[in-house]
């Protein structure tokens, strides 16, 4: 989904905080697709709660794959 962003001129960081980010947004999808059943407003919140949390969890991915 984001590969190509920084159009070959990523650094190492930026590569691994790309990652990161493509692996919370995947985590992203699934909670949202996950619904049950109630559309609309549910969907919504979802969203939000998701957008809200979406920095937290990238660092918590990021910081998990920086140990050795």
């Amino acid at each position: 989904m984001l590969d190509g962003y920084y159009d070959g001129t990523e650094t190492t960081t930026q590569r691994q905080r790309r990652i990161a980010l493509q692996a919370a947004l995947e985590i992203a999808k699934s909670s949202v697709n996950a619904g049950n059943g109630i559309s609309g407003a549910r969907t919504e919140y979802d969203l939000q709660s998701v957008a809200k949390e979406l920095e937290a969890l990238t660092k918590a991915i990021q910081s998990i794959l920086d140990i050795e």
